[in-house]
């Protein structure tokens, strides 16, 4: 509709009552990302080239607390895969396995917060294109490589006359919803990626400088 279709559902299936499943998980979970990423030195009041440099500082500053932010990370990550936990092979492929019993085995919900995701993520990537005329060469899970005639960021992402971010385009910040810089390679990188793996192959589940354009970079 937001597209300018004409939309009209002939059918739906919906609940009597409804709520916001998620809030009080989702908010525990930021709340203690980001106060962990303050500790490394990483606020949400940074921007640009300060946001990059205290991400970079942050990896050196404390290992107990990069592992506590990438397991909070993995806690979002799993919690909404096991929205949807398939079989693990417990009961024959013909019976009703134990996850489907759980209340908090909810498919509908996961493919909702995918989808919700994919749209803020493509709302982005035309806002960006509308912008600076800029597309990008992959997309994979988590991370978006854009041609860059830099290396960092910066050298890419739109800014209005002031310097600071074209509302609606990716912003860098450690906030969900903004994205931080995955890394940079080059296109002679990308070339022998292809060349070692095959054509069928992405390149931004590969991107990281450290394996250092990144999420939404």
């Amino acid at each position: 509709m937001q597209l300018g279709f004409d939309v009209a559902p002939m059918e739906a299936y919906v609940r009597t009552q409804t709520g916001r499943y998620l809030d009080r998980w989702y908010k525990r979970l930021r709340d203690a990302y980001i106060a962990t990423m303050a500790d490394m030195g990483v606020t949400t009041d940074l921007g640009g080239q300060d946001f990059l440099e205290a991400m970079a500082r942050s990896k050196t500053v404390d290992p107990t607390m990069v592992l506590l932010a990438t397991a909070i990370k993995a806690t979002a990550r799993g919690g909404i895969g096991k929205l949807r936990q398939r079989s693990r092979g417990q009961v024959p492929y013909y019976e009703e396995y134990p996850a489907l019993k759980r209340e908090t085995w909810r498919p509908d919900i996961r493919a909702a917060v995918l989808a919700t995701q994919r749209v803020g993520l493509h709302r982005k990537l035309l806002k960006t294109a509308a912008a600076v005329g800029v597309y990008p060469v992959a997309i994979g899970t988590d991370a978006i490589v854009y041609p860059s005639p830099g290396p960092s960021p910066l050298d890419v992402l739109p800014l209005t006359d002031e310097g600071k971010p074209v509302p609606g385009t990716f912003r860098l910040g450690v906030s969900p919803g903004m994205v931080k810089h995955q890394g940079t390679q080059t296109v002679l990188w990308a070339e022998q990626q292809f060349e070692e793996r095959g054509g069928v192959f992405n390149i931004a589940n590969s991107i990281k400088t450290d394996q250092s354009a990144g999420e939404g970079e």
